[in-house]
């Protein structure tokens, strides 16, 4: 074979000739260098979950972005109020832990939908929790609960007594 041949054939002719099973290395050399795994827009891999908090409470949201293929160009939060206001931008990722929301002390005013939104050139993905304030303090929840329990415990105690001294006056006429 002369070099002009091997240049008009090809570098792919080359292959075919001199390397066995040549058509199967030519595929597998294409899938490497030409097909390269592209990005596509983020993932959020977790679910955020809602939460009920009483005031004073914290309230942590967190938002996990998978960047294992591509980078992210903007991690939001954003806010929507319980009476339907307009979404209302709260953090971006220039400002601390960009992954997490949080809200050191809960009260009434930050009931709402809480919305993740991060994004890159080839798009957007957005996960969202509401946050649902109840009234009074969890002290103050705790001390109901806490009556609550001790009215149930007179209330099984006086069953128990009535119980039992229905007892003994049934045992006491069936003597006489």
């Amino acid at each position: 074979m002369n070099l002009s041949k091997l240049v008009t054939r090809g570098f792919c002719s080359i292959l075919l000739c001199m390397i066995p099973s040549s058509s199967q290395f030519l595929e597998n050399m294409w899938k490497k260098f030409y097909l390269v795994d592209t990005c596509g827009p983020p993932q959020i891999q977790n679910t955020m979950m809602n939460q009920t908090k009483y005031p004073g409470e914290p309230a942590y949201f967190k938002c996990q972005i998978d960047m294992s293929k591509c980078m992210v160009a903007f991690i939001d939060w954003y806010y929507i109020r319980i009476n339907g206001s307009e979404r209302e931008k709260i953090k971006s990722a220039r400002r601390g832990d960009p992954h997490t929301h949080t809200i050191q002390s809960v009260d009434q005013d930050h009931e709402g939908l809480y919305t993740c939104v991060v994004g890159n050139v080839l798009g957007q993905a957005e996960a969202s929790a509401y946050l649902s304030v109840t009234s009074g303090s969890s002290q103050q929840m705790s001390y109901q609960g806490l009556w609550c329990c001790l009215l149930v415990v007179l209330s099984i105690h006086q069953v128990i007594r009535m119980i039992l001294e229905g007892h003994r006056v049934g045992v006491g006429a069936g003597q006489v």
